[in-house]
């Protein structure tokens, strides 16, 4: 089967929602914030096969330090 980036990432945002309703995650704090996080790099991945972390970040209106601090992981 073959699907646009539009239906797949419907499909893996389904698929992060289970995840996060089935292990009880619920939709904010670090585990949720992570699954979106892979979500967020598949998306900018498509249209951009070599999006680094740091597109990643800014695709979501900040920057990889930023985000680090979310979770304590600045280096």
């Amino acid at each position: 089967m073959t699907y646009t980036a539009a239906e797949l990432m419907e499909r893996v945002e389904d698929a992060a929602s289970l995840v996060k309703d089935d292990l009880g995650f619920g939709h904010e704090g670090p585990e949720a914030d992570a699954i979106d996080l892979v979500v967020s790099a598949l998306h900018e991945r498509l249209g951009n096969p070599d999006a680094s972390m740091a597109d990643v970040a800014e695709s979501q209106g900040t920057t990889l330090d930023e985000m680090r601090k979310w979770w304590h992981w600045n280096t």
